[in-house]
């Protein structure tokens, strides 16, 4: 399940060792922000994504074949 607002390990498929979290983007419908870093407080190896919808959102993490431990409350 994608966790919205909280960090995760990527621990499978591309960018496995980083961390990722999903911020939801004030439009609506809503898009996404998908924020990469090399550190769980994103100052190191940083970048993102935007996706346009949640369906989208679905669908990056699947071509990306990204397993996620969610470590954030």
């Amino acid at each position: 399940m994608i966790e919205i607002g909280k960090v995760g390990r990527i621990t499978a498929g591309d960018d496995t060792g980083r961390f990722v979290r999903i911020d939801e983007l004030p439009d609506t419908p809503p898009s996404y922000l998908v924020l990469l870093a090399r550190d769980p407080a994103f100052l190191d190896g940083c970048g993102d994504d935007w996706v346009e919808n949640r369906e989208g959102l679905d669908d990056y993490f699947a071509e990306a074949r990204w397993g996620v431990e969610w470590i954030s409350p």
